[in-house]
């Protein structure tokens, strides 16, 4: 009896004693913030522009790839043929025209004046001279040949010749009776000179004649240079959009598309997911907030690698509270309030993979 009394005094004895080195600050519990999620990789969908056929696909779901790394090229033969013209007319419009060029424009210049002038002056007193020496001829020859009809035409009727060379007769007439026509609308239309509209279209183009020649002699304007140029720089970026590469270093995730492929233009064609990227984004409750700050130093655990520690720092605090998301779990009731935290993990060997389940334990502020 006096043994089972003692042991029971030395049991409440050392329960006295723990509650007062745990009251009295002797011994501490690790009160360092933990937190649990899944890690989670930021992705890039990456395209072209431009979009086309594809030529090349240089890369698989799952690789590994470099910044800058071409991934797919389409087919450029158009873009080529795009950016040398540009290019030809952006290093023609800077060095002016060539002289022999500037002499062409000179010739065309002045046969178009030529012809603007003659369509004012009118047709030449010769050319009105000779129309009227035709009509002069056609009404003599139409003369002749109705003489010869009405002289057929009485000897048909009495047999001395016969109904065919009467007939004859009268389509020679006839003939003729058509070329003086034609011979008198030629007159006329010397005598009256050129119509309006034939002046207005020669001076026209005289005048377009003249201002490409002046701009040839002068050389370019500075705004068609810099437009020239302008145009040049749109060709060069288009040219860039013939191929699609990783903007940084990242893994493959999705890449659906085959050479051949028809793609339109600003379509999404592969999603990388950064490496350098990998996030866990835990929650912290509302009364525990202002024991984080952004830059905070943390541990990262994941089950894959349960014997190596990963170095992770807050990069981002909501700033508005929240009720905790059904698919954590914590010891906190649910309807506590919390505050998201995204803890980005340093790892460049590549180890932690999206998806993986890891542990977070937050250090002592600074």
């Amino acid at each position: 009896m006096n043994r089972k009394l003692i042991l029971i005094l030395a049991v409440a004895a050392a329960g006295v004693l723990i509650a007062a080195v745990y009251s009295g600050g002797w011994l501490h519990r690790d009160s360092a913030l933990q937190g649990s999620g899944t890690v989670e990789a930021r992705d890039t969908r990456v395209g072209s522009k431009i979009g086309g056929r594809i030529d090349k696909v240089l890369v698989r779901e799952g690789d590994h790839v470099t910044p800058g790394q071409v991934l797919i090229t389409f087919d450029d033969k158009e873009l080529i043929a795009s950016l040398q013209q540009s290019r030809a007319a952006a290093e023609k419009a800077e060095r002016g025209s060539r002289p022999e060029e500037i002499a062409e424009a000179r010739a065309a210049a002045a046969q178009a004046k030529a012809e603007y002038e003659q369509r004012v002056n009118g047709y030449r007193k010769e050319d009105i001279a000779a129309a009227q020496a035709d009509l002069d001829r056609a009404r003599a020859d139409e003369n002749r040949a109705h003489l010869d009809f009405q002289r057929y035409d009485a000897l048909a009727k009495k047999d001395l010749v016969s109904k065919q060379q009467r007939d004859t007769a009268e389509a020679a007439w006839r003939i003729a009776v058509a070329t003086v026509q034609n011979a008198q609308q030629k007159l006329d239309q010397l005598q009256s000179g050129y119509r309006p509209e034939e002046i207005a279209s020669m001076q026209a183009r005289y005048q377009q004649a003249q201002a490409t020649l002046d701009k040839l002699a002068h050389g370019n304007r500075r705004e068609d240079v810099d437009a020239a140029k302008a145009a040049l720089s749109y060709d060069e970026a288009r040219f860039r959009e013939r191929q699609v590469v990783s903007p940084s270093a990242a893994i493959v995730e999705v890449l659906d598309v085959r050479p051949g492929d028809l793609v339109a233009p600003n379509t999404p064609i592969a999603t990388l997911l950064e490496q350098d990227q990998i996030y866990v984004r835990i929650y912290i409750p509302e009364t525990e907030i202002g024991r984080v700050k952004v830059g905070q130093k943390a541990e990262v655990r994941v089950d894959s690698f349960p014997k190596k520690v990963f170095d992770g720092e807050i990069e981002q605090i909501n700033q508005q509270a929240e009720f905790l998301p059904r698919n954590v779990q914590t010891r906190e009731e649910r309807v506590h309030q919390v505050f998201g935290v995204k803890v980005r993990i340093n790892d460049p060997s590549g180890q932690i993979l999206a998806g993986m389940a890891a542990d977070i334990k937050l250090k002592a502020a600074n």
